[in-house]
């Protein structure tokens, strides 16, 4: 009882002195002191799905160009991957996702970089459309405690994975479901004698006009199941290509009142099993999101980035698979510099992220600087249009806000 009593006071203090380091930075107004808490690798570009709503893949976006095909295949060596995991783990980096523009289990040394990850003891994220991974990778995910993995399969039948994935077939979707169980199936074994099963898995579906009307079946897969979360994201466009996606405003207030319904059966689902076993992750930001007077134009943030600061400077980088280095998830046209030139300890207060910080901070809508965030080139302020670190920021303003008021930096 007591070492477990010395390793929670030594935890809470070791957040504390994180957290002041984060507040000494925001103060400063443009560096930091302590490296980023979640850091973001895109490991490879490559991937075996066209997926309609994605911005890379998509069949919508017509022929890619020579310099775009090139770009697919763009992938980080594990040599460089690892030592950059290394240097971040000695900055303070607490999370890693897996994820961007391409399949991470497309990597052929995915499991390599899992280890590495875990044996530096860093949280552990996993965005995947979840074909790849067989019976044998699923129990080493289970071995590892890997710590959360968003499944993105936007669909919760066969005929509508097939209606949104064209180069995939409906034994795609029972493979994925297969696999999945089976998973699931392991982790519950290996966990039975403790509280925390790993890894927590989350059902992800973006919302567009091919898929909207599967809500019910995705939520009925998720009980089927019984996966610890599914989360719910309107499309984020590409204009001119994948824009004839977009819900129109009769699809958006049936989607609204159905994930609302949705909401209520998981409630009365969860009552039944006895506790909290399947939930809508970030249900408010869903519905706010898609209740916004622009979502018909794929302009969803008006009532999500309110008149606060944005923290994400402190807090965040994406590392793109050609080794760039960008300061938030949407800020793909933002260099702050790239791993194979530079160390991320140095980039991570680099003259650019440094301006990063100093206009995010202010979050001038006027500001040409937020012309490049986004995939719309021709957005005034292009956070308005999707922003996929606003929970990020809404915790670190709860965190931070109010301290910063007592200084009047808010």
């Amino acid at each position: 009882m007591l070492p477990q009593l010395y390793k929670r006071i030594k935890n809470k203090l070791r957040r504390q002195r994180q957290e002041s380091l984060v507040l000494r930075g925001i103060l400063h107004g443009y560096r930091a002191w302590i490296g980023p808490q979640i850091v973001q690798f895109d490991v490879t570009n490559r991937c075996n799905n066209n997926c309609l709503c994605c911005w890379n893949n998509s069949p919508l976006l017509g022929e890619p160009t020579e310099e775009k095909k090139r770009e697919k295949e763009y992938e980080l060596p594990f040599d460089l991957i690892k030592r950059t995991i290394d240097e971040l783990k000695e900055m303070g980096t607490k999370t890693l996702f897996l994820a961007g523009g391409g399949e991470p289990f497309m990597h052929p040394k995915i499991m390599e970089i899992l280890r590495c990850a875990k044996e530096n003891q860093m949280r552990i994220v996993i965005n995947t459309n979840f074909t790849l991974v067989d019976k044998k990778m699923a129990k080493e995910i289970v071995d590892l405690k890997i710590d959360l993995m968003h499944i993105s399969i936007l669909a919760g039948t066969e005929r509508t994975y097939v209606l949104t994935h064209p180069s995939k077939t409906e034994n795609t979707f029972c493979r994925i479901k297969d696999t999945l169980k089976y998973l699931l199936y392991i982790r519950s074994r290996k966990n039975q004698v403790g509280p925390v099963p790993f890894p927590h898995i989350d059902l992800y579906y973006v919302i567009f006009n091919k898929n909207y009307q599967d809500i019910n079946n995705m939520v009925e897969l998720a009980m089927e199941l019984k996966v610890n979360t599914l989360e719910f994201t309107p499309i984020d466009i590409i204009p001119g290509k994948t824009d004839v996606l977009l819900l129109n405003d009769i699809q958006r207030k049936e989607v609204l009142e159905e994930v609302k319904i949705q909401q209520h059966r998981l409630e009365e689902f969860n009552k039944q099993h006895g506790g909290r076993v399947t939930f809508i992750e970030q249900y408010n930001s869903f519905i706010n999101r898609l209740s916004a007077e622009g979502a018909v134009k794929g302009e969803y943030e008006v009532n999500t980035l309110v008149n606060w600061p944005c923290y994400v400077g402190w807090s965040f980088l994406r590392i793109l698979a050609n080794g760039n280095v960008i300061p938030c998830l949407k800020a793909h046209r933002i260099s702050v510099g790239n791993i194979y030139e530079q160390s991320i300890r140095n980039i991570w207060n680099s003259p650019e992220q440094q301006l990063f910080r100093k206009e995010s901070f202010k979050l001038d809508r006027n500001s040409p600087y937020f012309r490049m965030i986004g995939n719309n080139p021709d957005a005034q302020f292009g956070c308005l249009n999707s922003c996929d670190n606003i929970q990020i920021n809404i915790d670190m303003h709860k965190k931070y806000g109010g301290i910063l008021s007592k200084y009047g930096k808010v």
